[in-house]
């Protein structure tokens, strides 16, 4: 039986946005999954990617596979119910129905992720600025770059965030893109790495399955994939009649992690790994682009490194500490009534910079891991939340005096059983791996 839900308070909602007609409205209303996308389209994408193509070539594509499914079906259910529920509350909220530790669970859960996800994006970013400056040292450039992350999550500035990503996105598709067309996609091989399902042997000291399980961490995420509606929600998409426009922001939003993760991924299959070359460092890496467009090519995957880490730290701030307040709102519904339910007005938002930023710091300093294995490692263990974010979804996505007409049909569910009985098995081989 489920938990009685307090009432809650109502957060102050921007102003609903106009739903498109027409494909050209479409493509300009389009924002929060391009947001959302070239968040989890970071620095991890970029890492696991490369040491795929480098490592075994075209081999492990049907990791990427199932990841991008996985994706495109949690966050769709994700996004079903934060538009489609009767009260018209958050995800963290619905899931205060089926237990009332869950909200503080995943707010806590987030809040870790956060940290170690910005630990390797802020030693990324500094390692960026190191090669292409060639002045200071990572732990210096780190330093900075926290810097910046704070004075713009200070400023709540969402807007500027989806201008400016629209652009990265741009510069993106065409050098990484237009770099792998250069070079030559080996077709054949892409179309039996997707279905052959080999696990060939480990390469570069990391068990292979592990390194399949940080691909499909990296891409298909966890924590990370609840942070979507609350950036939508910023758009003004509020209601049922915002599904089809969400649905296809989150398609066309994919169709660029297809893009690009499909480019990286040829880089390394048809530049390094022909040569045994494995990636170790971001300056492995950036042979990729070295040995195909020369000193030019170096500068721009350094740029798009430094842009993938520093955007991501953003969003991620932002993101993951809008979801860690909204969970103590939900535990504790005083408070939230003292703050009228404005995350940002909360002091508590501010004190999670501490925790989403600063003192990621600690893990640039030079004892600490290498950005690359840092990457890996933290892809990996965040699919072990994927099962408990999975198995709450189906409990309350099922309920029709929640969801009405909307609630999952018997293809959705068979979809999210599928996922989680994925995600289970992926736990339990992970931690096989590991211990």
């Amino acid at each position: 039986m489920s938990l009685p839900v307090q009432k809650t308070v109502q957060q102050k909602r921007p102003q609903l946005a106009r739903i498109p007609s027409n494909f050209k409205e479409y493509m300009i209303s389009f924002g929060p999954g391009i947001v959302m996308v070239l968040s989890w389209l970071g620095a991890g994408d970029l890492v696991d990617m490369s040491v795929s193509g480098a490592h075994y070539g075209y081999n492990l594509m049907w990791g990427l596979v199932i990841a991008l499914l996985l994706r495109y079906i949690l966050v769709n259910v994700i996004s079903k119910y934060a538009l489609c529920n009767v009260h018209g509350e958050t995800i963290i909220q619905g899931y205060n129905r089926i237990n009332k530790f869950l909200p503080m669970f995943f707010g806590i859960a987030s809040l870790l992720l956060a940290h170690f996800y910005a630990a390797y994006l802020v030693k990324g970013a500094g390692e960026a600025l190191v090669k292409l400056t060639s002045v200071g040292n990572t732990f210096i450039w780190s330093i900075a770059v926290v810097v910046v992350a704070l004075v713009l999550v200070g400023n709540g500035i969402y807007n500027y965030v989806e201008i400016t990503i629209k652009g990265v996105l741009i510069v993106m598709v065409i050098s990484l893109v237009g770099s792998a067309l250069w070079v030559g996609p080996n077709v054949a091989d892409i179309a039996k790495g997707t279905i052959a399902f080999s696990v060939p042997d480990n390469v570069g000291g990391l068990d292979t399955l592990v390194f399949v399980f940080s691909l499909i961490g990296a891409v298909a995420g966890s924590m990370s994939n609840l942070i979507y509606p609350y950036l939508f929600k910023e758009k003004g998409w509020e209601g049922p009649s915002y599904l089809k426009l969400q649905r296809y922001d989150l398609l066309f939003g994919i169709a660029m992690i297809i893009l690009i993760d499909l480019a990286v991924w040829t880089l390394g299959a048809e530049i390094l790994h022909p040569r045994g070359l494995t990636v170790e460092s971001v300056g492995d890496m950036a042979q990729m682009l070295t040995l195909t467009l020369g000193i030019l090519g170096g500068i721009l995957f350094y740029l798009g490194v430094l842009g993938a880490c520093v955007k991501t730290v953003i969003v991620y701030a932002l993101g993951f500490g809008t979801l860690f307040v909204d969970a103590i709102h939900t535990t504790f519904p005083e408070r939230a009534k003292k703050y009228n339910r404005e995350y940002t007005k909360d002091p508590v938002y501010k004190a999670t910079l501490l925790v989403t930023v600063i003192s990621p710091l600690i893990w640039a300093l030079p004892s600490m891991p290498g950005f690359v294995y840092l990457t890996i490692v933290v892809n990996a263990f965040q699919i072990i939340l994927l099962p408990a974010v999975a198995i709450g979804l189906m409990v309350l996505t099922n309920r029709k005096e929640l969801l009405g007409q909307y609630a999952n049909n018997w293809w959705e569910n068979m979809l999210l059983l599928c996922l989680i009985g994925l995600t289970l098995w992926s736990t339990w081989h992970l931690i096989v791996s590991l211990f």
